[in-house]
């Protein structure tokens, strides 16, 4: 009865670990902060995104301060076991500033040139409501001085 408990337990530990190991945040933040480039980290932020009983997965939801005369990078690594890659998008209110996707193609990154201090949105989610996990990383790569850059 002991070994059948154990073997149980084992089994149920190693099914666990498997599907953990599809989001391991921690590979995915280390990856990100490499393709990060010569930027200063802000924050990064963490995208687990699971169907509901309608089968959609929905959207994750930060709101991020960002400073105007400063120029931002934000970008993202994906999971291994993503069937697609995750939509990265930048609202202010409900404009869509900037997006990750353009002409139909997925990028990892992209900049932004913030013209004015304020809490702006970025949303992940992944196309057709499939379900995935990614790490995102906000970065400071350029602050400019008055004057500078059309500011």
């Amino acid at each position: 009865m002991r070994k059948l408990i154990f073997t149980l337990l084992l089994l149920v530990g190693v099914g666990f670990s498997g599907a953990n190991a599809q989001c391991n945040h921690e590979a995915l933040l280390k990856d990100a902060l490499a393709q990060m480039g010569d930027g200063q980290y802000i924050k990064d932020f963490i995208v687990d995104l699971k169907n509901d009983k309608a089968g959609e997965s929905g959207t994750v939801k930060y709101s991020v301060i960002l400073n105007s005369r400063s120029q931002y990078k934000f970008n993202v690594v994906n999971g291994g076991g993503n069937s697609e890659k995750v939509h990265m998008q930048l609202y202010d209110g409900d404009k869509l500033l900037v997006s990750n996707k353009a002409q139909g193609k997925m990028y990892s990154a992209f900049g932004f040139v913030c013209r004015s201090t304020k809490v702006y949105s970025l949303v992940f989610s992944f196309p057709e409501g499939n379900e995935g996990c990614a790490r995102a990383v906000l970065s400071l790569q350029k602050q400019f001085a008055a004057g500078e850059g059309g500011f």
